[in-house]
């Protein structure tokens, strides 16, 4: 889902001089201020406390230069008139109504949290910041939005009713004692109200034309979309409630419904965002189909009008014979950026001349005009009578400002017999304005025009000559003419020569000479006449280079290349305008990594040059499969948008940037409108490897062997699986990693993160397959046994400890009475980066691990007889061996044994164990001693438990001490036992008649 930037409309305040700015920093304890109604303020920290009541009037604001944040409470209510502010974005100021009500009327901004005793109403204003209510009976809803245009960034906590006829909401909203209501109007584009978070109800929860991402929950009552097309987009659960009612079969559901539906319900169901393999959904497909667009609030609050006015040519004239008209375009702007604007027009002589509108519209008022969208009114002369017009005389026009008169400008024409001007060859009309790219060659045709007595203009072709040039730079003041170089030689009247500048703005080119002008109309009696004429060149930057600021920016990608950074991790980039490359396309897109040493045209940069701003933008470049995204891109904690003249060091530099995907962007570089007339050509560079910036274990399982619910140290497990999931530095799902080329995502080991490192060396993971899982990319890594031979060195397993005094120990992880490992995921190598969270890298299940042996018991019997063995599995618990009641999985078989006779009457290997047996909560007697030759012997087995025997070597032990080494278990068995009268007792021979 794509976060997209909804940036509210400017809303400007008016240029009063009673509007006043209140500093809370000046403001000292137990004084009077105006806005604190017949009290005082009292200050305590960064509390101001009125003991009254608090009436802010209208255009009014109040600030606080000394603190980062601070609050204003007032005894009484508080009433903002409208068009107020309080706070910014460095130093928000909280306000409070401890006595009653609070009303935020028209067009104001708050830039902190807003609480009430009482009720809350607003009207077409923007928040910044918490809404807090107690909600006193009798005062009417909680909290109430009226009006189209309302934002909140922030939550809505009410202890009664929430209201809201319209605007953006981004937080949760939660009536703690009633009812949420959203738009109970009729529906309408400019009144449809967006919530981005969840609705918590203690009562109904009433929609109407809403749209909500996220879920919607009422304790005991009833969720009512209305009429109205409702759109809910949630994660999982998307309404719970006690009835759900619908009357509009288009509204759309993603997520479960835990409600009574009405029998005649009907909507569009479809799976939650995060589980989108769902069984309740009744569309196809089932997938949920979120918008790519998630509106963000984002508060601007207002700025005072700065209006300005800008008009080219400052000189024009025409042929008083010809059909071209003079013409003048005016640019107004507001802050620095293009607005429309009103504009009067006011001619020298209006008795002899008439305002033609070209682009813009003339309103009801006489001489009073409207620039487009663009800024833009373009208005000809029009000669009344051009009889009754001096020739070769300058008139005026002044182009002055409706709403600030202070900003005005006056430009000059002339109607003149015989001209230079500038044409187009293809088409041989008039140009008034020559465009060009910075620092690319330019070819100008221009030519001399005289009139006839048949009232048409022609060439006059007996010219031949070098006209004076001037050219100087018109806009902006104090700019730089970039090595201006333009010669016109003239042969019969026309000329053909190159232009070029290295800078940008607009420059008045004035030629001038004198000429023989017998033949032609208006030719004084000597036959000589000064003549003149101009053209305006307009020059552009080429492009909008990217460049580095703090750090390189690498190209590598998903596929291959250099890292760059984590995803949601800040960077910055510089823009630089600059000049026209060789080989380079006037038009199109510009790959701009290789052009951040050319020149820049400084001109651009200055305050008084053509308004424009600068934007960059993006869009995805890898990994390709996802490549047409755009629920996430470029983002900025700024600004995403510069002035012309917010430049340092005449490049533009873009902080607080940042992507919270993987991958790499492509990302551009544009003007926001056109440039003097021009389309700058965009430019574009690539951007990556943006990577993960954490990683979290999230699920595992252990296969213990043979069906137990444990493993003995030394046993080597069947398998580990652990899923790890790939996050950005928001600690938020990305879902491109598992697109990236294997070689590029990170492989993560096993390992035991303690004092027991030694003890957990499991081999590498053999299977390594990432997936997207609703919204993440998952890792799922496998580390299995070998199918043969597998022991503690070719698999996962946890060693005895046989290096130092801590032998035998244990259990681990076996109830509260244990020790812990500490098992989690690991790496040899970083690709990128690998960092870990709140113990992220630990498994959150850690293995039943046992230390175990198996424990004869010694027997004796009568020579002959067939005498039970009993076998034990031990564990070490609590300082002692005990039986293991948890094993009944354990096989062992008496076939695999050595033998040694103690003392025997019989020949070699008369004595023999046999049978095989599986354990029974911790215990077997299934293994028996035998002979061949019936003989008096005492015997010493040893069950051998290695590979060429019974297999299980983990249930050895160190039975005899001497060295470190690990011994079969021992038995010794006594056959040929003579009773006599009883009278004699065979110490230490338990169990000696085999009778088990």
């Amino acid at each position: 889902m794509r976060l997209c930037s909804i940036f509210t409309a400017v809303l400007f305040l008016p240029l009063t001089s009673h509007a006043t700015t209140y500093d809370l920093a000046d403001i000292k304890s137990n004084t009077n201020v105006a806005f604190c109604k017949n009290g005082t303020i009292h200050v305590t920290g960064s509390t101001y406390d009125c003991t009254t009541n608090i009436v802010l009037p209208k255009g009014d604001q109040i600030i606080n230069s000394s603190q980062s944040s601070s609050s204003l409470t007032a005894h009484g209510s508080i009433t903002l008139r409208g068009q107020n502010v309080i706070g910014s974005k460095e130093s928000p100021i909280n306000i409070k109504a401890k006595g009653t009500w609070l009303k935020i009327n028209g067009n104001s901004y708050v830039l902190g949290n807003v609480s009430a005793l009482g009720s809350i109403k607003i009207t077409d204003s923007e928040i910044e910041g918490d809404i807090e209510t107690n909600g006193v009976g009798g005062n009417g809803r909680s909290v109430e939005f009226y009006g189209e245009h309302n934002v909140l960034n922030g939550n809505i906590i009410a202890q009664s009713d929430v209201y809201i006829e319209s605007g953006m909401f981004c937080g949760d909203i939660k009536s703690k004692g009633t009812k949420v209501e959203i738009n109970q109007l009729e529906s309408s584009l400019s009144n449809t109200p967006i919530v981005v978070g969840n609705i918590n109800a203690l009562s109904g929860i009433n929609l109407n034309n809403t749209t909500v991402f996220g879920s919607l929950t009422s304790q005991g009552h009833t969720v009512d979309t209305g009429f109205g097309t409702t759109k809910i987009y949630a994660n999982k659960q998307a309404i719970s409630a006690m009835h759900f009612s619908i009357n509009n079969s288009n509204t759309s559901i993603c997520g479960s419904v835990t409600a009574t539906l009405e029998s005649s319900s009907n909507f569009n169901h479809y799976c939650g965002i995060d589980e989108p393999n769902c069984s309740y959904a009744n569309q196809t497909p089932t997938t949920c189909p979120i918008p790519s667009y998630i509106p963000e609030c984002k508060i601007t609050p207002p700025s005072e009008n700065d209006l300005n006015l800008s008009v080219t040519p400052s000189d024009d004239m025409a042929l008083m014979c010809g059909d071209d008209l003079p013409q003048f375009t005016a640019t107004t702007t507001n802050n620095g950026e293009v607005v429309s604007a009103e504009v009067s027009a006011v001619l020298s002589h209006p008795d002899l001349f008439t305002l033609e509108v070209v682009k813009g519209q003339q309103t009801l008022g006489a001489n009073q005009f409207i620039s487009d969208e663009n800024g833009e009114l373009v208005v000809r002369v029009v000669p009344n009578n051009i009889d009754t017009i001096s020739l070769d005389t300058n008139y005026t026009l002044t182009f002055t400002m409706a709403k600030d008169t202070s900003k005005h400008q006056t430009v000059r024409f002339m109607f003149t017999p015989f001209m230079f001007e500038a044409y187009s060859k293809t088409k041989s009309a008039t140009l008034n304005e020559i465009r060009v790219i910075a620092g690319k060659p330019e070819n100008v045709h221009t030519r001399l025009l005289a009139c006839v007595s048949t009232g048409e203009p022609v060439v006059a072709s007996n010219y031949n000559g070098t006209p004076k040039v001037f050219h100087p730079l018109v806009q902006p003041l104090g700019g730089s003419e970039g090595n201006f170089i333009y010669s016109a030689e003239f042969k019969d009247g026309l000329s053909e020569h190159g232009l070029i500048t290295n800078e940008s703005g607009i420059f008045e080119v004035t030629l001038s000479d004198h000429f023989e002008c017998e033949g032609f109309e208006e030719c004084p009696e000597e036959g000589k006449v000064e003549v003149k004429g101009t053209f305006n060149v307009h020059s552009r930057p080429w492009t909008l280079a990217i460049c580095d600021n703090q750090r390189a920016l690498p190209s590598g990608t998903s596929e291959q290349g250099e890292g760059f950074l984590a995803a949601g991790e800040l960077f910055s980039l510089t823009v630089k305008p600059i000049i026209w490359q060789p080989d380079g396309s006037v038009s199109g897109s510009v790959e701009s990594a290789r052009y951040c040493d050319a020149s820049i045209t400084r001109n651009f940069t200055l305050d008084d040059a053509p308004a424009a701003s600068v934007v960059l933008s993006s869009e995805q470049h890898t990994p390709s499969e996802t490549a047409n995204q755009t629920s996430k891109l470029l983002k900025s904690s700024d600004s995403l948008a510069q002035a012309h003249n917010s430049a340092k060091n005449d490049q533009f530099v873009f902080n607080g940037l940042y992507w919270e995907e993987v991958g790499s962007l492509r990302v551009k570089a544009n003007l926001e409108s056109k440039y003097l007339g021009m389309t700058v050509n965009e430019s574009d560079r690539y951007i990556g490897r943006f990577y993960p910036k954490y990683f979290q274990v999230q699920d595992q399982e252990w296969h213990y062997p043979y069906g137990q619910t444990f493993a003995y140290m030394n046993q080597p497990f069947e398998k580990v699986t652990y899923d790890v999931v790939a996050l950005n530095a928001n600690k938020e799902n990305v879902k491109n990693y598992v697109h990236f080329s294997s070689n590029l995502q990170q492989h993560f080991d096993l390992g035991e993160l303690s004092s027991y490192s030694d003890r957990f060396l499991p081999p590498k993971p053999k299977k390594v397959d990432w997936k997207l899982l609703g919204s993440a990319s998952v890792g799922t890594f496998v580390i299995e046994k070998p199918s043969t031979n597998a022991t503690c060195n070719n698999s996962p397993c946890w060693k005895k400890n046989t290096t130092d005094k801590q032998y035998p120990d244990g259990p681990f992880n076996k109830g509260t009475n244990s020790d812990s490992s500490q098992i989690g995921i690991v790496t040899t190598k970083a690709v990128d980066e690998v960092n870990f969270f709140d113990n992220s890298e630990m498994l959150t299940q850690q293995p039943d691990i046992r230390f175990g042996r198996l424990n004869f018991q010694d027997v004796g019997g009568n020579q002959g007889m067939v005498l039970k063995v009993p076998l034990d599995v031990e564990i070490w618990q609590n300082g002692r061996f005990t039986t293991n009641f948890d094993d009944s999985s354990t096989t062992a078989s008496g076939e695999y044994y050595f033998s040694t006779p103690i003392w025997s009457h019989a020949p070699a290997n008369n004595a023999l164990l046999s049978g095989v047996g599986t354990m029974s909560i911790g215990r077997m007697t299934d293994i028996v001693a035998s002979q061949i030759d019936s003989a008096r012997e005492q015997i010493q087995f040893h069950l051998d438990l290695d590979g060429s025997g019974n297999r299980i070597p983990w249930l050895k032990y160190d039975w005899d001490n001497t060295t470190s080494e690990e011994e079969n278990p021992p038995v010794t068995v006594t056959f040929g036992i003579h009773r006599g009268n009883d009278r004699i007792i065979y110490r230490g021979e338990p169990n000696m008649l085999g009778l088990n």
